[in-house]
């Protein structure tokens, strides 16, 4: 007779991965989650504090796995990476957008690619440099998304006005333009407005 599979951190989070990809992020909820592994939706709480704290190591674990690692010294491929990580994985960039809101820090690998920016920008602006990056890669991934779920759907028709092709050449136009834009003096475009300061 086989015994219960002991409830983890590591665990509930593979889980919620799985669920994740089935469901979309609407359809993550604790007590889905807790139906699929057999327990109690309080049994969960033991593991992890919140669902904003599960949906973040969910977001951890989605760019630990990425099949190419989202690099932090070549700020045009970290991008190329990341949405890849992000398509990989249905809702991805709501979910990461979501746990880069609530808490950064936890993101290495978008905390890290500021160092990215280093040798050309003050560590403060660096970390700007670096967030509006990671701002254009999500929201672009989202609307992608998006679409996809539309097609889905059935409310719009499959290739209605877009194709991947078109995607991927819109989405490297937009980094190139913002890697370059940010390679430019930062002080020539004056202070920012309202603030008095650049």
């Amino acid at each position: 007779m086989g015994g219960t599979v002991r409830l983890s951190r590591e665990r509930i989070v593979g889980q919620a991965v799985a669920l994740l990809g089935g469901q979309g992020l609407g359809g993550l909820t604790m007590r889905r989650l807790a139906d699929d592994l057999g327990v109690r939706p309080g049994a969960l709480y033991y593991h992890v504090p919140s669902k904003q704290d599960l949906l973040v190591d969910v977001a951890v674990r989605i760019l630990d796995d990425a099949p190419d690692p989202v690099p932090t010294d070549d700020p045009r491929e970290a991008a190329i990476a990341l949405r890849a990580a992000l398509l990989a994985v249905r809702d991805g960039a709501e979910l990461v957008s979501f746990a880069f809101a609530f808490r950064p820090e936890a993101l290495g690998p978008l905390r890290d690619l500021r160092d990215a920016f280093d040798d050309r920008l003050s560590e403060r602006r660096a970390g700007w440099a670096a967030r509006t990056l990671v701002h254009y890669v999500l929201g672009f991934v989202a609307e992608e998304q998006n679409h996809a779920e539309l097609v889905r759907t059935g409310i719009v028709a499959d290739g209605a006005g877009r194709s991947r092709d078109d995607d991927a050449e819109a989405f490297h136009f937009g980094v190139a333009a913002i890697v370059s834009g940010l390679s430019t003096d930062p002080e020539a475009l004056g202070p920012a407005p309202g603030t008095g300061r650049s």
